[in-house]
């Protein structure tokens, strides 16, 4: 039988782990990732660690890869550290004998060891891979979302803005961004926290479109909406790599109580395609109403991504929930002690009459969380109510009680991660 061994990366490892990507990624492949590409994705990402490259031999040969990007993502319960799965492979030659299943779960069970809540990724929908996630547990919450328009249709919302300067962003500006696309985030779960180091080298020294892939940062890359000195908001466009007949709006940021800085990149964006002689404009856009209205003659394209989640700690996800909870809420409602229960582990939390605690005892109500939903709504794609009703619940008051308590702990708001911070 032959030796099978997991480990972390050592030297050597960024030969044979980019050998490994190209021949299973073609987009690897077409990227020319090699030694030094690779080696740069931990400058480029602060959540790129070389102890994050884990690989599973064969006989002393690498024929399997799992590579963690660690998050801080915005969740309904507030803000939790996430193992970001990426670049799940297999060489061709080894593959169908269980071993990135294998790989895989042994990753998850290290970051359950150091209390990461959760563990996210992306992944094609209906494929061979998602249906080994499936079986690790991880839970499909959404499919990948982008909107498209002709040019043509894009220009008849390419309206002038008066009093408001759109030009090259500065090394000067980069605190104003930074704070923008902090206060945003707020509206929203996804969202991760990006740190300094990821704006300088991701945003400003090259444009990234992904986590792995970038391009020159060329002038009208990004630009920032500027009025009386103050910056309202920033926008990342580039020519897309894979369709080059596509502008594509990256990234788009304004002061929410600015929709006119909005409109102004908006129009900035349109104009670059026409400049560039480009077809059609593509854009990965929060869903909001303000959005939607600059957006109006944009459609809605469903991509062959998934969007997959699973809790890895449910003591360390609860706690982080407390944190965060909203103890005004709390005060308007009588106190209720809940058990928790996700795949056989519990937590127990009291919650009412301005508490928001763990707890210690008989509990007045025990509800064996249903795991899709529970998935779902720490990323807005559920609510409290569609948990309740879905989940086992043991219960000694009103179900509206329970609800009400839920509520105090857990925030829903709409998904949204922009396409740099993908992994």
């Amino acid at each position: 039988m032959s030796e099978v061994s997991i480990r972390v990366y050592k030297a050597g490892d960024e030969e044979r782990i980019p050998s490994l990507l190209r021949r299973c990624f073609d987009t690897f492949n077409r990227y020319g990732l090699d030694r030094e590409k690779w080696l740069e994705y931990a400058r480029l990402n602060e959540g790129f660690k070389l102890e994050g490259a884990y690989v599973l031999e064969v006989e002393g040969s690498v024929v399997s890869h799992v590579q963690v990007v660690e998050k801080t993502l915005r969740t309904a319960a507030g803000l939790l550290l996430t193992a970001g799965i990426a670049n799940v492979s297999t060489d061709p030659q080894y593959r169908g004998r269980g071993y990135a299943t294998k790989l895989l779960g042994s990753v998850m069970e290290d970051y359950r060891g150091r209390q990461f809540p959760l563990t996210a990724l992306f992944t094609g929908f209906a494929s061979g891979p998602q249906r080994i996630y499936r079986r690790l547990g991880y839970v499909d919450v959404c499919l990948e979302e982008t909107f498209t328009a002709p040019l043509s249709d894009a220009e008849r919302r390419a309206l002038k803005v008066s009093g408001i300067e759109v030009r090259e962003a500065e090394e000067r500006d980069l605190p104003a961004l930074m704070r923008l696309y902090e206060e945003m985030g707020e509206r929203f779960t996804g969202w991760p926290h990006r740190p300094e180091n990821d704006w300088r080298e991701k945003i400003f020294a090259r444009t990234a479109y992904h986590s792995f892939f970038y391009v020159p940062r060329e002038e009208g890359n990004l630009v920032v909406a500027e009025e009386g000195g103050e910056v309202l908001g920033y926008a990342v466009t580039i020519r897309s790599p894979q369709e080059p007949d596509f502008m594509w709006l990256l990234e788009l940021v304004y002061k929410r109580d600015r929709p006119d800085a909005l409109q102004s990149l908006y129009t900035y964006a349109v104009k670059r395609a026409a400049t560039l002689g480009l077809k059609a404009v593509r854009a990965s856009i929060p869903r909001e109403d303000t959005y939607r209205r600059v957006f109006r003659e944009f459609k809605s394209q469903v991509g062959g991504g998934v969007y997959m989640v699973e809790v890895l700690d449910l003591e360390a996800l609860t706690k982080e929930a407390l944190r965060t909870a909203d103890l005004r809420a709390s005060s308007l409602i009588p106190a209720t002690s809940i058990e928790l229960r996700y795949r056989g582990k519990a937590v127990k939390v009291r919650l009412g009459d301005g508490e928001a605690t763990l707890h210690d005892g008989d509990v007045d109500a025990k509800i064996d969380v249903n795991p899709e939903e529970f998935n779902r709504l720490l990323f807005g794609f559920s609510s409290v109510e569609d948990l309740i009703l879905s989940s086992y619940i043991k219960s000694n008051v009103p179900l509206k009680r329970v609800a009400e308590a839920l509520s105090v702990l857990f925030s829903p708001k709409p998904l949204h991660i922009w396409p740099v911070d993908h992994w």
